[in-house]
């Protein structure tokens, strides 16, 4: 019996976004390394990939934008742009893994 999840795309893709800010905004407070983040998610929560090399992969401008939609959608602190988000889409910054 085969039992399958649907889950509406722009659930993940607001999900996926606010974890993405969130761990470049911990490497933004120095809290934790990109290498560590990419390792406690893969490691730690099972992800199929870290969350910096998914946020590549979407693309960080794609991330910022996403969030910068939720911030005017719903007015909530939740939703701030790391400022590493920003330069990072504006291909200002690097993380290195």
């Amino acid at each position: 019996h085969d039992q399958r999840i649907i889950v509406d795309p722009t659930v993940f893709d607001r999900i996926l976004a606010m974890l993405v800010n969130e761990a470049v905004d911990a490497v933004f407070w120095n809290v934790a390394s990109p290498r560590d983040i990419e390792t406690a998610m893969t490691a730690g929560v099972n992800y199929p990939k870290g969350l910096i090399a998914w946020g590549r992969e979407v693309g960080f401008d794609t991330i910022l934008a996403r969030i910068e939609t939720l911030r005017v959608r719903f007015s909530e602190d939740r939703y701030r742009p790391s400022p590493l988000l920003r330069r990072l889409a504006e291909g200002d910054a690097q993380l290195d893994v």
